[in-house]
């Protein structure tokens, strides 16, 4: 019984602990809402598109139509073989701040090198970073992004939710980004900021070629993100932007299989952070990838015990969760909250087996 009493007490203090500290991630974004620089700064938007271009077509005008006084538009156009190419010179006919970098025949998968030849191009300090199958909620988002930047800051993180969809895989999809926003936007604002997403994040260029080693970052097919903001940040130089204008919308996957295929590339990323990154995420998903085995257990063997675990976590899990389904684009899953928490639970276990398993993650 000492053993139950130890488990549960693991899991009680870790998950009090994190929805707690959350408060600052809500806090963090109540600030931001009337947070302005007092100036804006020119900005680079950098993405990479690999035969995208229905995509271009459709989300690229969101982009050049921001309402900003200076910035430059770079799109990659990785190695595409359909006709891109043609959507892109459509556009830069109309668009002098839009610029095409043409690659073919890489030597390495995945997007780095084509982000990383973007960098380089790059005119101004200041890079925003998103997709081809991604769009500005607003044409405030530059702005919003701009208004974080001044001296101390190197990097501004923010949240890039998926589009509504039908279904139960896209709610646990969006349920799934939206806790992925809520750990490292909470974690951000305890000083330990260690992944952002490249949907929606802008970072210092000089910060980037000073701290990322260009070899090791190209080495790696995945983890364009969040292992080049794990190398350049730390508790002073990185901000939060999370308010609605700052959102960047994204389309999600259709399928199952390719979700998990993308989790499971997401995942490995993980092995690359520091270490006392790897230790905290660690106890926070022990903590919920055995909450509901324990709670399986407790049944059977103390029903009564089983009953304070569920009411002590579900009092302090639910309203906090609650609060940040209504400020991040998760309203509509609110009734759906206890059912998405319990399928996490699935996904982490599933997802870690799919990550051992796997020995070669292909990009995607």
């Amino acid at each position: 019984m000492n053993l139950i009493y130890l488990i549960s007490l693991f899991i009680g203090t870790v998950q009090l602990l994190f929805w707690l500290s959350t408060y600052f991630l809500r806090k963090g974004i109540k600030e931001s809402e009337t947070y302005g620089a007092t100036a804006l700064e020119p900005l680079t938007v950098i993405l990479s598109a690999r035969n995208e271009a229905h995509n271009l077509s459709t989300f690229l005008p969101h982009i050049l139509s921001q309402d900003y006084p200076n910035f430059e538009i770079i799109v990659i156009n990785d190695d595409s073989t359909d006709h891109s190419s043609e959507v892109l010179d459509h556009f830069m006919a109309q668009y002098a701040n839009l610029r095409v970098i043409h690659m073919q025949n890489k030597d390495r998968e995945g997007k780095k090198q084509a982000l990383q030849e973007g960098i380089k191009e790059a005119k101004y300090e200041w890079l925003v970073f998103t997709d081809a199958d991604c769009y500005p909620k607003s044409d405030q988002w530059l702005r919003s992004l701009a208004a974080k930047c001044n001296d101390k800051t190197d990097i501004i993180l923010s949240y890039s939710p998926y589009q509504k969809g039908k279904g139960y895989l896209n709610d646990f999809i969006r349920y799934e980004t939206f806790m992925t926003a809520v750990i490292y936007g909470t974690f951000t604002q305890l000083g330990m900021p260690y992944m952002g997403v490249g949907r929606n994040m802008a970072y210092r260029k000089s910060r980037f070629l000073e701290k990322v080693n260009k070899e090791k970052f190209e080495e790696i097919s995945f983890g364009d993100d969040d292992i080049a903001v794990n190398a350049m940040a730390n508790s002073q130089n990185t901000a939060l932007q999370f308010t609605e204008k700052a959102i960047v919308m994204s389309l999600p996957k259709a399928t199952l299989p390719d979700f998990i295929k993308q989790k499971t590339r997401h995942i490995s990323s993980s092995a690359y952070y520091k270490t006392n990154h790897q230790w905290l995420l660690s106890l926070l998903a022990i903590s919920q990838a055995i909450f509901y085995p324990f709670l399986f257990f407790l049944i059977v063997h103390d029903i009564q015990a089983a009953i304070s675990l569920f009411i002590f976590r579900m009092a302090i899990f639910l309203p906090n969760l609650i609060l940040l389904m209504r400020k991040m684009e998760c309203k509509d899953l609110i009734h759906k909250a206890i059912l998405m928490d319990f399928l996490f639970f699935l996904y982490y276990w599933y997802v870690s087996f799919q990550w051992i398993r796997t020995k070669k993650i292909s990009w995607i």
